[in-house]
């Protein structure tokens, strides 16, 4: 627990640290204890949490008197540090004693607290935490890309490699692959694969699938650092993928679109290696529902096959041959039965007559070819379809601003999300979270501080009836204010 410092001795001599002695600013600062000064200063810092990178701006209001063109200093402590708070920034009340650090602290990178010092008064201790940027790359077995929404297979045959990096990253650090199990509620993460960060911050995790999706809900996979001194819990963008059995080569199954949107068509197709004329039968489950027959079909020229499906959810297919249809172009016939013999010649030189014909043998019991083959399990997920509105996208500092809209199929009662882009434009990360209301309308509202654009999306994640969606990005322009407006009268 930090005390407050002795006001006449150890503010002066930190506001002279910080304005004549840069060079030794950084030199531990203790909080002492309180002293009641006839002036009260307040801190405000926003936004919280952010990740690594993004801005931080930190503004309040000196009370008292004479409170205009005071000196303000900046304190932080980084809570990996084993050192004390430490001078960082300075900056001068204006008008009615406010202040503003418009980009506090410059690259916030690790969590840290803050408080400020003015005219003998210090601000109660504010806590920024801060989410490590975590990317993920994924590649497959002959080293090709492996991009969001692709398509992966089980076995041995198939191993995948996740890679990234950790900013900022400590060597050693725990790194674990993990898969939604989202049966099971959206928040429940499975970890099926451990690495750790070597010296540069890298890691590389090589993973089997065993599971396919339909067993495990959609298979959202992502990368997660667990939370430490310098940084709070930090995902990975979460990456979607079509987890397929291994195909089966005397029988296979191929989707034209593994994912649509709610209300399109899909078209299966395949080869059966049996050739032309062969009756198979499409069988479907959606998620905890039984496998049902759906549809049947002859093969033409090649094997070939094609079947039309309307899917409205998340849906799993395979193909089965058909045993009663084969059965009967593949009878076995009994044998024939031999001819009689020929009498022998009479006594008088007559011809002898014929001896009868045998019986026919009877036609043998057709049981069709053994082993019917079975297609493996394809999966089409069905995308939400959402609609947004934002009100209004150009603001001043500290204004909010709201996104609604509504999705279809039904989503009510689901977690919705806002996120926004980072400072390197290359992952998303969640600012505000809403659930989806009656008649699946949705609303999100956030305040944005930082002056500049912002760059955010809506998105829902999957779930094991409906493949998750996010909108096109969304441009919020933040206009920079006085800081008399910016900040708060009172408190």
């Amino acid at each position: 627990m930090y005390t407050r410092h002795f006001r006449a001795a150890a503010v002066a001599s930190s506001l002279a640290l910080a304005v004549l002695a840069p060079s030794v600013a950084s030199a531990a600062h203790v909080r002492s204890a309180p002293f009641f000064a006839p002036h009260r200063i307040t801190i405000h810092a926003q936004p919280n949490p952010i990740v690594v990178g993004d801005s931080v701006v930190i503004f309040g209001r000196l009370f008292g008197r004479n409170a205009e063109n005071r000196l303000v200093v900046l304190y932080h402590r980084p809570l990996d540090s084993p050192f004390g708070f430490v001078p960082v920034q300075t900056t001068r009340t204006g008008p009615g004693g406010v202040y503003e650090f418009s980009r506090a602290d410059g690259r916030v990178d690790t969590n840290r607290q803050w408080y400020v010092a003015s005219a003998g008064a210090d601000s109660r201790i504010v806590s920024e935490r801060v989410v490590a940027q975590v990317t993920v790359n994924v590649t497959g077995p002959n080293g090709q890309s492996e991009p969001d929404g692709s398509v992966l297979f089980t076995g041995r045959g198939y191993v995948y490699t996740f890679s990234g990096s950790d900013d900022p990253g400590k060597p050693g650090a725990r790194v674990l692959l993990q898969r939604q199990a989202s049966s099971r509620g959206a928040a429940n993460w499975v970890t099926i694969g451990r690495g750790t960060l070597d010296a540069n911050g890298n890691y590389s995790i090589a993973h089997t699938f065993v599971i396919p999706s339909q067993t495990g809900g959609d298979a959202d996979v992502r990368i997660l650092v667990p939370n430490d001194a310098r940084n709070i819990a930090s995902p990975s963008e979460t990456l979607n993928y079509e987890i397929e059995q291994t195909q089966n080569p005397a029988l296979t199954i191929v989707p034209s679109a593994y994912v649509i949107d709610e209300g399109q068509s899909d078209t299966i197709t395949g080869v059966d290696a049996q050739g032309t004329g062969q009756m198979l039968t499409l069988w479907a489950h959606t998620a905890g529902q039984q496998w049902s027959q759906i549809a049947t079909t002859t093969t033409t020229v090649g094997g070939d096959y094609t079947f039309s499906v309307f899917p409205t959810s998340n849906t799993y297919y395979r193909v089965n041959a058909d045993a009663s249809v084969v059965a009967n172009a593949l009878v076995t016939q009994g044998s024939t039965g031999t001819s009689g013999s020929t009498g022998s010649s009479g006594s008088s030189g007559s011809t002898g007559t014929t001896g009868t014909t045998g019986s026919t043998g009877s036609t043998g019991k057709g049981h069709g070819r053994p082993n019917l083959p079975v297609s493996a399990v394809a999966f089409v997920g069905v995308r939400v379809v959402m609609t947004v509105q934002t009100t209004p996208t150009t603001i001043n500092q500290g204004q909010s601003v709201t996104f609604s809209g509504s999705l279809n199929p039904d989503e009510t009662g689901r977690t919705i999300y806002l996120e926004r882009l980072n400072a390197t434009g290359t992952q998303w990360h969640v600012i505000a979270t809403n659930q989806v209301g009656a008649n699946s309308q949705y609303s999100l509202t956030e305040q944005f501080f930082v002056p500049g654009t912002e760059t955010v999306r809506v998105a829902i994640p999957g779930s094991p009836a409906n493949q998750g969606t996010a909108t096109a990005p969304i441009t919020v322009t933040i206009k920079s204010i006085p800081t008399t407006a910016l900040v708060p009268a009172t408190g």
